[in-house]
């Protein structure tokens, strides 16, 4: 027969665990967004850049043929660029869904200590 204060220490334990669990779930989740939001913004700057270089492009009065080859060139250099921040951006899923995964198994083994 279980008495209050095995109670009480059973009660206190699942809740230090729970609290403990949703703490970290929480920092996972802001390392997360901060990490997405960082891409975006790196993303966002490419797209940028690249739109003042066409402006700059069309500034310098040159023929079409050179406007045509610049606008070329500047729409290969940021398609290259977005490729390579997409390999970033798999590598950091990947990375994220692993801490993800991570977590949920220590919760899981969290659970196991309920059963004694």
């Amino acid at each position: 027969m279980v008495n209050f204060t095995d109670n009480m220490g059973l009660y206190k334990e699942v809740g230090e665990k729970s609290f403990k669990g949703i703490s970290s779930l929480g920092q996972i989740n802001l390392n997360a967004w901060q990490k997405l939001a960082q891409k975006q913004m790196e993303i966002f700057s490419l797209a940028t850049e690249a739109g003042i270089s066409s402006l700059k492009s069309f500034g310098d009065k040159p023929d079409f043929q050179q406007i045509s080859s610049q606008q070329a060139e500047i729409t290969k250099q940021l398609g290259e660029e977005i490729s390579s921040k997409n390999q970033e951006l798999l590598e950091l899923t990947t990375e994220l869904r692993d801490e993800y995964i991570a977590f949920t198994e220590e919760q899981i083994s969290g659970i196991n200590f309920l059963n004694r």
